[in-house]
């Protein structure tokens, strides 16, 4: 890796860090990566069909329960919670592939975003569900989606790491946008470079498919 001077390395946060980060601050790219992780739990789970779909969508063994709810209710399929999830978007993050599929036969949307714009793709990236990625891609989620800190699931991929099956399923997408970048001026590529977890493939893949002219047909 190239050398940085003093000044790059103090201006840089890596995620190791976010933890440490109190709500509100300004964080250099990463202002909203945790909240998909910080899910209030329901107190009163079954007090409507809304909330119980929410609740049953994150438990494990609960897919009938999804699917008696949307068979008296399709339209529970878009519920949502106080942030902004969807089932979909806990499906993801549960690596519930069946569920998801489930999901799907009524009519989820796959690019529904939370108060912090993460998409069910962004949450299926964030814990390496490459799976799971790959059907939300099938069914026409946003592979260039912008989170609120402009994270594509591409800057999300680059962060985790043995992210190495997601990474392969995003850049085999003939959709995908190499060069956008986040709210702190980065690409996916130069958050690789940093951090050193996704480097090796990424650099690797980014040579063979993004040079000058875009990707190869």
């Amino acid at each position: 890796m190239n050398s940085k001077s003093s000044d790059e390395e103090d201006s840089q946060i890596l995620p190791d860090d976010i933890s440490k980060i109190k709500p509100g601050m300004f964080i250099s790219g990463w202002d909203d990566s945790e909240n998909d992780i910080g899910i209030e739990e329901d107190k009163n789970p079954h007090a409507t069909l809304e909330r119980e779909i929410l609740w049953a969508a994150s438990e494990e063994d609960k897919n009938d329960l999804v699917e008696e709810i949307l068979s008296k209710d399709p339209s529970q399929v878009h519920a949502v919670d106080r942030d902004g999830y969807t089932p979909l978007h806990k499906a993801a993050y549960n690596n519930n592939y069946e569920l998801a599929q489930l999901l799907f036969k009524y009519k989820a949307d796959p690019n529904k975003k939370t108060e912090y714009h993460w998409t069910p793709l962004h949450s299926a990236c964030k814990w390496n569900n490459s799976r799971m990625a790959a059907l939300l891609l099938q069914h026409g989620a946003d592979i260039n989606a912008r989170s609120e800190g402009d994270q594509t699931p591409l800057h999300i991929t680059t962060s985790v790491s043995s992210c190495r099956d997601t990474l392969v399923t995003l850049f085999m997408n003939p959709k995908i946008d190499p060069d956008i970048r986040n709210n702190s001026n980065e690409i996916a590529y130069q958050i690789a470079k940093r951090t050193g977890m996704s480097f090796p493939l990424f650099d690797m893949v980014d040579k063979a498919l993004f040079i000058n002219t875009g990707i190869i047909d």
